[in-house]
């Protein structure tokens, strides 16, 4: 049976406008689509539980009032057609909860839609079913309480923390990143898959780990205890997983229907020297990791569980500490780097994002698409 309906509506639309507030305070372009991939999980989630709780706050209405529901249903089904006639869906999927294979130009088509244009009318949709449910709130008799979305506390500081050079760096430098969503992103030059399977995986797993290293750069600025924390938490078990799924297990079907192999079969088909190293990381699981993915990844963080305690997506509540979360990160990635580093073929992809110093002006003059322009 539901439980807190509304308070965990109120939570994702607090944590989509946080992530929207957080998006604009980063400067640097990639870490804003890294960032603004966890406000697809939410929106995914928004349209489960809301379109649930519009449904609880129907039937409990005599017929006569019923209809005072209307607005708020018009308001969900606009939503979900702003998502589903978009590459959202796809970025949600692919970039955000799991990490599906996709061909080139429909990852650079995905990434490059999300932008600020985007993000605005998501935003803005958002705010409508807030205040929608803010005005069913108020209605006499009293049918629900609701206690309405709000951004967490962002601190201006946090930009001077990842502007130093051994934080994010400047962000206004040109990088080399080896990571497919990088691609005709303003600032990155990422490799261009080249055709071959296990190097085009290995590209995806390195992408993966850049994900959960800028990410944990970025929490290192925030304030422990705090809502903005539990958000960076929440990507960084998300693309943990992720990556993890992608290193060991194949089969899993992408978009097209299509099933991959995991990075390491196709290292061992391939017979990249890094396999056998791979596989003993595989045999070396952490013991809580089924733990983590039924209470965490799959009830709070990729999908929210609308039958569980609000409470258990607070992160004391978690069944680990995030500075568990952080060195089990650290763990499997530096596992596969030094795996990688056994050959030159998986070597060249598992490094951290580079500059290449002030005079590069980008591949052939092209700068890539900033967020503003998205």
């Amino acid at each position: 049976m539901a439980k807190h309906l509304p308070g965990k509506v109120a939570r994702i639309i607090s944590d989509l406008l946080t992530v929207g507030e957080l998006v604009r305070l980063i400067e640097h372009e990639m870490e804003k689509r890294i960032v603004a991939r966890h406000a697809l999980v939410k929106l995914d989630a928004l349209l489960q539980l809301g379109s649930r709780l519009k449904n609880e706050i129907r039937s409990s209405l005599a017929p006569r009032d019923k209809r005072n529901v209307d607005a708020l249903e018009r308001l969900l089904a606009r939503l979900r057609l702003d998502l589903d006639k978009s590459h959202l869906i796809i970025g949600r999927d692919a970039f955000s909860a799991h990490a599906l294979h996709l061909d080139l130009k429909l990852i650079v088509e995905t990434w490059k839609f999300m932008g600020e244009t985007t993000f605005g009318v998501l935003e803005s949709d958002v705010k409508d079913i807030d205040e929608e449910l803010c005005r069913l709130s108020t209605l006499h008799p009293k049918i629900l309480w609701y206690p309405g979305g709000a951004v967490a506390n962002i601190d201006p500081a946090w930009r001077l923390f990842w502007r130093e050079n051994e934080n994010l760096g400047d962000p206004s430098g040109f990088r080399v990143v080896n990571i497919y969503p990088g691609l005709a992103t303003a600032g990155v030059i990422a490799p261009v898959p080249g055709g071959h399977p296990a190097q085009d995986v290995t590209i995806r797993a390195a992408g993966l780990a850049t994900f959960l290293r800028q990410v944990r750069i970025m929490l290192q600025a925030v304030d422990r205890g705090s809502e903005v924390e539990r958000l960076f938490a929440e990507m960084m078990v998300n693309d943990y997983f992720s990556l993890w799924e992608l290193l060991f297990s194949s089969g899993i079907l992408n978009e097209h229907g299509q099933s991959d192999l995991c990075v390491l079969e196709h290292w061992q088909q391939t017979g990249f020297a890094g396999a056998a190293c791979l596989a003993r990381l595989k045999q070396a699981v952490n013991p809580d990791i089924d733990k983590w993915r039924l209470e965490v990844r799959n009830r709070v963080t990729a999908h929210v569980d609308a039958d569980a305690d609000i409470w258990a997506a607070d992160l004391k509540n978690w069944p680990m500490t995030i500075d568990a979360l952080i060195n089990e990160c650290l763990r499997v990635i530096e596992s596969v780097r030094a795996c990688a580093r056994a050959e030159i073929r998986s070597d060249i992809f598992f490094v951290p994002p580079t500059y290449l110093g002030p005079k590069v002006i980008g591949l052939s003059g092209q700068e890539g698409r900033r967020w503003s322009e998205g």
